[in-house]
């Protein structure tokens, strides 16, 4: 019905599917005035495009959109540590088999880009994320300076955060194209 323009079955997608997608983006942003912006931006959207997308599971097309403008958000702001909050986001979708696969292809990715870091910097990022450690811990098993592990846990983290980005941009533009 939303193809033929009916504002009522747009109503019902708006009031069925506002709640849980300001949940989606909250549970990212942690600001209820951004996750706002982004789910009217999402439905705004869906209604402009409402009669040129094939839409055939509407709500993980809307989860979807609003990971995406999540990204957007991420990518404009350049703050690092919300990788991780991608990161969360690609594992913690609804587990399927395609998801497992998806999980497992993240984590040869994850692998890969690790082995393009410098030897110290590779050995910094998996102390302090794998193993949970400080970076005055590390500091000190490593037998250098704090400071030193800081600077290449940023530069490893803003590098990770440029590459996953990019991606996610990508798959989600090549999930909309084989629509």
């Amino acid at each position: 019905m939303l193809l033929q323009d009916d504002s009522i079955a747009f109503e019902e997608i708006f009031h069925r599917y506002w709640a849980p997608l300001l949940d989606t983006a909250y549970r990212r942003t942690k600001n209820l005035d951004q996750s706002k912006d982004i789910v009217q931006d999402v439905l705004t959207d869906l209604w402009q495009r409402r009669g040129k997308v094939n839409i055939e599971n509407l709500g993980a097309y809307l989860n979807t959109a609003v990971r995406f403008q999540f990204f957007k958000l991420v990518s404009r702001k350049k703050s690092a540590p919300l990788i991780f909050e991608l990161l969360d986001t690609i594992t913690s979708l609804e587990y399927s088999a395609e998801n497992n696969i998806q999980e497992k292809e993240l984590q040869e990715l994850l692998g890969e880009w690790l082995n393009t870091l410098p030897k110290k910097r590779k050995e910094i990022f998996i102390l302090h994320y794998r193993e949970d450690m400080t970076t005055k811990e590390i500091a000190d098993h490593l037998n250098i300076s704090q400071k030193t592990v800081q600077n290449q846990l940023g530069r490893a983290t803003n590098d990770l955060h440029e590459k996953m980005v990019l991606s996610s941009v990508l798959f989600f533009a090549m999930s909309l194209l084989a629509k």
